[in-house]
């Protein structure tokens, strides 16, 4: 894996999902006024926090927090409500999971969209105000999800857009040391907060959450993001989700 971004087409984008590459970025994917606009709707939003150490505040809905010891149906029911929480964001700014969807579906031969189930759409695209930081994880979905239709896919990346960023800090840093833990029968592995052992030595890439950019990486391998000053003016303001392939070549998101 290289140390550097590369522009959005089928080859890179076949690179990233193999994990050849470190990074994509989309410059420009939204212009100011709409990077303006959905910073402001994002803070009128339905925000509420994960239980974690570092404060972090989200819009919509994450399929990690349905995967110990619940049943399916309590997500796919928990969908629709999210998706309408999101829906108020993007009615008064933009659609980014669709522009998104519609940027991928220009280069990749494969349909590209929303993951789904008998049940049920998966929801996609959530809101997160990171200013503090994100702890060392991973995301894999064979391993956190495995019951899930998404547990077959055999690539997974991670997109951002950032709608507002800080003055200093929000850098995420992404260490190629794909996470491959011991599994024990029945168990799903701990995948946040990890020990920094598993990325000792490897080599990493940063990237800056440049204002009205995306950006996408491999989500296997470890990641994480450092946090601003405090008592900032801006904050680390995105929406994004994961990027699956499945074996026959389709391009499904979920968040």
């Amino acid at each position: 894996m290289d140390a550097v971004e590369h522009p959005l087409d089928v080859r890179t984008l076949a690179l990233l999902l193999d994990n050849r590459i470190a990074a994509i970025r989309i410059p420009g994917f939204a212009s100011v006024d709409e990077c303006r606009a959905f910073a402001a709707a994002a803070r009128a939003g339905n925000i509420r926090h994960y239980s974690v150490g570092r404060r972090i505040g989200y819009i919509g809905m994450a399929q990690y927090e349905y995967r110990w010891d619940r049943p399916k149906s309590d997500f796919f029911e928990a969908v629709p409500a999210a998706a309408a929480d999101l829906q108020q964001v993007c009615a008064r700014s933009f659609d980014a999971v669709q522009r998104l969807i519609d940027r991928l579906q220009a280069v990749w031969p494969h349909p590209v969209g929303i993951a789904r189930e008998e049940a049920g759409p998966y929801f996609a695209g959530i809101v997160r105000f990171a200013s503090e930081g994100v702890d060392l994880h991973a995301d894999w979905a064979p391993l956190n999800a495995p019951h899930y239709a998404i547990g077959r896919i055999d690539a997974q990346l991670g997109w951002n857009f950032f709608a507002e960023e800080l003055a200093e800090g929000g850098i995420t840093i992404v260490h190629n040391a794909p996470w491959s833990p011991p599994v024990a029968a029945g168990e799903i592995p701990r995948s946040y907060g990890l020990d920094r052992a598993i990325v000792a030595g490897a080599p990493s890439m940063s990237y800056r959450p440049t204002a009205g950019d995306v950006v996408l990486f491999n989500t296997r391998n470890p990641h994480e993001v450092s946090g601003g000053p405090a008592g900032g003016n801006a904050e680390r303001i995105s929406i994004g989700s994961f990027v699956g392939r499945l074996p026959d070549g389709q391009l499904v998101l979920w968040s």
